[in-house]
């Protein structure tokens, strides 16, 4: 039927449902998200080209700031720090990333000292012209005549004026003299146009990432289209005075275009290139992250890239813009974001996929539950057909296994009148019992206790089971009675069904041994009461015996008799033994023995033991070693030491070699209280795992001859346990063969209080 329901499962619509929506989904979720990467790109060389003119932009703004100073600089009227100070204030607020603006003056090397006195005079008392450290000549790529080059590398070019007022250290510093600026002051000079500088020439004065870019001012008008015809037979450069320049934060440039652009779509990298293919590697002079959201504060890009990874083979897609000015080329780079699994943009596209899935799942699980429902409507109708052979095969096997077994099953209605009666036995005729009640069938006694028992199961619902004696026919029967309540098909109770086990024999047997083992305990009880009672009449021979053996052995000198004196001396002693273990043991099953609990040092019983058993010990050759305690324990002092001492002798008895301890350890038990482990600890044999529970039983002798009495009867240990029980003290064992053994008995600890506590209460 297995087989059948699997093969009928499989519908043929329901892959091609399953496949078509599938590929339905994923080829929207991906022409969606394919659209949207195509927007994001469009908008990103978007934003690439509106970053680009806005830096192109604020790069002019600097040649505008210089040409709007250029102009009294060129005229004849000399230019103090207060004029240059007034024409420039009013324009550096609109110029946040301009580190500095100065004016380097052109002057020959024999009118230095006449500079530096007329400067000292004007206000400036330390002015010096400093150089950069090494002169350098001018270099013979530039297109101008010699006469002019030679003149023009003689001459330097010293900052005399700067604002703002923090660029003061600026003045008398020679610009001609830094590193690669003679051969652009003097392009700029032939160009007639405005210059940038090449890497970081003031670096230390200025910081990382400023830009510097040269104005040449001339003394007359000249043509900015031709550079090299002079007027007046004159070129050009002869009729410089000096060059005007100002440096600005490139970083901070990046960082205000990228704000009043408001890029949004990946990060942006400015970089500049060598001005000459084999100059090295370009330079990365500042980068800025994408803004998340509108209003958002200029970052670093989260991820930076470094110049390796950005101008590297295995770079990202970017888009790349040329930024051209003062000679100077800067590239700006444009990183998209990259592709992510799971973004905002792609909600759309998120939401087509997961929704047709939905849909697929949905019809798939409508097409797959129609044809589950055919399946078990089919399926139902063959089980019904197997249901009802199992139930006739059932009913069959019930009635043959009725008909083996000694069960009796019968049910009564609410009168208690038999309707329906199975019994195997011959001798009772079920047709005779049908419509009669108990009352009918047994004496009035017994039906009343089986009527009762069965209306207290109708009332109550539940079932019950208990063990009757009837008699029926004139023969007695005890029945293990088993009463159910049987119900109709509104769940009332409707009668009961009862089912009958003839344990007469089993009745018979179990009051047969009862009766036996009453016996049993009262010669039992008989035994003990005559041997307590007859303690101080056994005892009082072998006290005279042992009193006559001291007087014999006073008066015997043969050392035959002597010997045969101490072996009696055995005998008397080890019968005096056997005889008070045997009376002890005695009194403890009477009843004889109360114990009488205190609070006392458990080091009293712990010396004493030590003084008593440490000879015996050394006697047999071993070591009886007592640690001291001193803890205060709740017990019967009396019963605790004779526990203790039978455990010493236990281990004394059977460790022939090696070492006793006795112990203390303080251990909590499981409701939280304290208690005192006294322990006994010996090096003897051990004691077997499947001899562990036999120990404690009355006359038993672990791994000894039962018949040898050189080691007591079996009933040291057993007087241990009965006291324990007497007291409430567990007593524990823990053994290895070939180790040892340990004893343990767990005392209730009295709780000592420190006088600090008693003068705090």
């Amino acid at each position: 039927m297995n087989r059948q329901y699997r093969s009928g499962g499989r519908t043929a619509a329901l892959p091609v449902i399953v496949i078509a929506g599938l590929f339905l989904s994923f080829s929207a979720f991906l022409m969606i998200r394919s659209t949207t990467r195509e927007a994001e790109l469009i908008l990103a060389d978007r934003q690439a080209i509106q970053l680009h003119d806005e830096l192109k932009a604020r790069f002019e703004d600097q040649s505008v700031l210089l040409r709007a100073l250029s102009g009294p600089l060129a005229g004849p009227a000399p230019v103090t720090d207060a004029s240059f100070a007034s024409a420039a204030e009013p324009l550096l607020p609109l110029y946040p990333t301009l580190h500095a603006v100065a004016w380097a003056r052109r002057i020959a090397e024999r009118d230095v000292p006449l500079l530096e006195r007329a400067m000292r005079s004007a206000g400036h008392s330390s002015f010096k012209v400093r150089d950069a450290g090494s002169r350098e000549s001018y270099g013979a790529g530039v297109a101008a005549d010699r006469s002019t080059s030679d003149r023009f590398a003689a001459d330097r070019f010293v900052n005399v004026l700067a604002e703002p007022r923090s660029a003061a250290g600026l003045i008398g510093l020679d610009m001609a003299d830094l590193p690669g600026q003679r051969d652009l002051l003097v392009r700029s000079c032939a160009a007639n146009r405005v210059v940038a500088a090449d890497g970081e020439p003031l670096k230390a004065e200025l910081g990382r990432g400023s830009v510097l870019i040269y104005l040449p001012v001339y003394s007359r008008e000249v043509d900015p289209d031709d550079g090299r015809v002079g007027i007046g037979g004159r070129i050009v450069c002869d009729v410089l005075t000096g060059f005007l320049w100002t440096s600005f934060d490139v970083g901070q440039l990046l960082r205000d275009a990228v704000r009043r652009v408001g890029l949004a779509i990946g990060d942006a990298y400015l970089l500049e290139p060598p001005a000459r293919p084999d100059a090295g590697e370009p330079r990365l002079l500042a980068a800025e992250g994408a803004l998340g959201r509108p209003g958002e504060l200029p970052h670093p890009p989260v991820h930076a890239l470094t110049l390796e990874q950005l101008t590297g083979p295995a770079a990202p897609h970017a888009i790349v813009r040329d930024i051209a000015y003062g000679g100077r080329v800067w590239r700006l780079y444009v990183v998209p974001d990259a592709v992510r699994l799971f973004s905002a943009e792609d909600r759309l596209a998120w939401t087509m996929l997961i929704g047709g899935l939905l849909l697929t799942t949905g019809v798939a699980a409508y097409v797959l539950r129609e044809a589950r429902t055919k399946r078990l409507l089919q399926t139902e109708a063959r089980a019904r057909a197997a249901m009802a052979r199992a139930l006739r095969e059932s009913e069959e096997r019930f009635r043959l296994a009725l008909r083996y077994s000694k069960v009796t099953l019968f049910s009564q209605d609410r009168n208690l009148r038999h309707l329906w009666i199975y019994c195997p036995r011959t001798d009772l005729r079920p047709e005779r019992m049908i419509g009669l009640t108990d009352a009918d069938l047994f004496p009035a006694e017994e039906a009343a206790r089986t009527t009762a028992l069965k209306r207290s199961v109708m009332e109550g619902g539940t079932g019950t089971r208990c063990e009757l004696e009837l008699t029926y026919s004139g023969c007695r029967r005890v029945l293990d009675l088993s009463v159910e309540p049987m119900r109709d098909e509104t769940g009332a109770v409707a009668g009961v069904i009862c089912a009958a086990i003839d344990v007469t024999e089993s009745a018979d047997i179990r009051e047969a041994l009862a009766r036996a083992h009453a016996e049993a305990e009262r010669a039992n009880q008989a035994k003990s009461r005559f041997l307590a009672a007859a303690s101080h009449d056994l005892r009082q021979p072998f006290q005279a015996m042992s009193l006559f053996h001291h007087i014999l052995m006073t008066k015997l000198d043969d050392p035959q008799q002597v010997e045969v004196a101490n072996k009696l001396g055995e005998a008397l002693t080890a019968g005096n033994t056997l005889l008070s273990t045997l009376l002890d043991t005695s009194a403890l099953e009477v009843g004889n023995v109360k114990p009488r609990v205190v609070d006392f040092d458990v080091q009293e019983i712990l010396s004493r033991l030590a003084v008593e058993i440490g000879d015996q010990a050394i006697d047999r050759g071993l070591l009886l070693r007592m640690v001291p305690c001193s803890a205060r324990v709740r017990s019967d002092p009396i019963l605790l030491e004779r526990m203790v001492r039978n455990l010493l002798v236990n281990a004394l008895r059977y460790t022939s070699e090696g070492r006793i301890l006795l112990g203390c350890r303080r251990r909590s038990d499981a409701g939280g209280g304290l208690r005192l482990s006294i322990e006994v600890w010996d090096t003897g044999p051990g004691i077997a795992e499947a001899e562990m529970a036999a120990i404690f039983e009355d006359f038993y002798r672990c791994g000894t001859d039962q018949r040898d009495s050189g080691r007591g009867l079996g009933l040291g240990l057993s007087i241990v346990r009965r006291m324990a029980q007497m007291l409430d003290h567990p007593v524990a064992v823990r053994s290895r063969v070939g180790h040892g053994t340990v004893f343990a008995i767990s005392v209730p600890l009295v709780e000592q209080r420190c006088s600090c506590c008693a003068a705090a209460d």
